[in-house]
């Protein structure tokens, strides 16, 4: 049984003859009349009853006629898919950050308005939040393209390491020093800078931990500078949201990277540096070794740099290692 069999059933059933069919086909009558016959040969049915007022359909050719309708229809569907214009799809995986999903809507208005302008294809996004473990493991399974992470760049060999056995790599783009975030009722909310001890006094509300976590290093980071054994982490959340309401709401303070730019304080919440620090987190992203990024994330690679990591203390540096990643 073939395409070509049911198409001339459906229109010699719809259009009462062969010969109308065959019009409708850009073919000859014959044709229709054969690739019928072999139809009611093949199923063993008589499918039409033949009168000089042209053709009916029988008992079982009404009931296969409906079939038709639906084989036809599908087939129809499956062209117009392929026929359809592949929409560029990005996928990001990131730590929790209301300042770089700001950058996804940026990227966002701009290729709609490439589209709108260029007529380029549709454009789509998946962007998943979550630890470095879980954005490693999004990206080596292919759920995401790009993974954005932050770490203790002390830990930058082990990391590599890591990586290179899931087949990926790390491009840094910038380096940043660490801070607290604090909002109206934590107590150092109008201070310039905190020291390590300090942070022995303050409870934390902190994104899920694992081995890369900044706040699981926080003996590393602080050595020499205080007696900071661990943070007293008293909430634990991937949302980005809860993080903002208790900043907001509570004395509750976040251990991250500085990265809170002027126009991202409408919350009121004050980014506070931790003395003695300096640049010692790694910001970038990790991808797989052999994925080459298209226009679309290099496009927000640049936003990232040159808007969000602007003025950073080794934003020259990063931009070198990226040159030297392609």
């Amino acid at each position: 049984m073939e395409i070509r069999h049911i198409e001339c059933f459906k229109l010699a059933a719809e259009l009462g003859s062969t010969r109308r069919a065959a019009e409708h086909l850009y073919t000859s009558q014959s044709c229709v009349s054969k690739n019928i016959a072999m139809l009611e040969e093949e199923l063993g049915v008589l499918l039409f009853e033949r009168s000089n007022r042209g053709l009916s359909l029988t008992s079982q050719g009404r009931e296969l006629y409906e079939h038709a309708r639906s084989i036809l229809h599908g087939l129809e569907l499956f062209k117009a898919v392929h026929a359809r214009p592949q929409a560029q799809v990005l996928r990001i995986a990131s730590y929790p950050s209301k300042m770089l999903a700001h950058y996804l809507c940026v990227l966002y208005n701009e290729m709609q308005e490439q589209q709108a302008e260029q007529e380029n294809p549709p454009f789509t996004l998946t962007f998943l939040e979550g630890s470095i473990s879980e954005s490693m493991d999004y990206v080596e399974r292919g759920l995401a393209d790009l993974g954005f992470v932050y770490f203790y760049s002390a830990q930058a060999r082990q990391f590599r390491h890591i990586l290179g056995h899931k087949e990926l790599v790390y491009t840094e783009l910038a380096r940043n020093e660490p801070c607290i975030y604090v909002g109206p009722r934590n107590r150092f909310y109008e201070r310039e800078s905190i020291t390590f001890g300090e942070l022995d006094t303050c409870r934390f509300i902190q994104a899920s931990k694992d081995y890369f976590s900044i706040d699981h290093h926080i003996d590393s980071i602080s050595l020499g500078m205080g007696n900071v054994s661990r943070l007293n982490n008293v909430i634990t959340t991937n949302s980005d949201n809860l993080l903002i309401e208790m900043l907001l709401y509570t004395d509750i303070c976040n251990f991250g990277i500085r990265l809170l730019k002027e126009a991202y304080r409408i919350h009121a919440i004050h980014d506070i540096p931790i003395e003695g620090c300096g640049n010692c987190l790694s910001l970038g992203y990790i991808k797989r070794r052999k994925f080459l990024p298209g226009l679309e994330y290099e496009r927000l690679i640049e936003l990232i740099r040159t808007q969000l990591l602007a003025g950073s203390a080794n934003s020259q540096a990063g931009r070198e290692l990226q040159a030297q990643a392609r």
